[in-house]
């Protein structure tokens, strides 16, 4: 990490938004019935925070999905500023709408936000469309070559490496 610091890239923004499956949760846990933080990606979260970023998380769910147990557990509720999912606000991403509702959760305008999550035309296209910045996660060593993306926008193999972007 970076001493708890954000990357120069990141520090340009006053807002975080970020995808939950597949960007900060990996395996599934049957005690919690979803998905669980991963370490790594609860250490940034807490950076970000730390640093003065408003973390919003915004995630296309099924009705059993609420995030907040899997939070809980990482020990990062504290960081989030509001959690916007699918099934209780009744819309889904790529819809604009759901992007226009994280920045207004966020409390930003759409250039103070990045955009983060592992899906090219959810949490890259859309965001973009919307005016934010957004970051690709994507693993090169799950085989295959990276996705076009929007120009401007990044691609990291970990949330992890948010930190160190410059």
């Amino acid at each position: 990490m970076n001493g708890g610091q954000a990357g120069a890239w990141v520090d340009k923004f006053t807002a975080v938004i970020f995808d939950v499956a597949g960007t900060l949760a990996f395996e599934h846990s049957h005690c919690l019935q979803q998905k669980t933080i991963d370490p790594d990606a609860a250490k940034v979260l807490r950076a970000l925070h730390d640093g003065g970023k408003r973390i919003v998380l915004c995630s296309n769910t099924l009705p059993c999905e609420t995030r907040w147990p899997a939070l809980e557990q990482a020990g990062v509720c504290d960081t989030v500023t509001a959690a916007l999912l699918s099934h209780a606000v009744g819309v889904r991403k790529p819809d604009p709408l759901m992007y226009k509702l994280a920045l207004s959760a966020a409390g930003c305008l759409p250039h103070e936000a990045l955009f983060v999550g592992d899906n090219p035309r959810e949490d890259v296209a859309g965001p973009v469309w919307c005016g934010m910045a957004a970051c690709l996660v994507w693993d090169p060593h799950a085989g295959g070559t990276p996705p076009s993306i929007p120009a401007g926008a990044r691609v990291i193999a970990h949330v992890r490496d948010l930190l160190t972007l410059s």
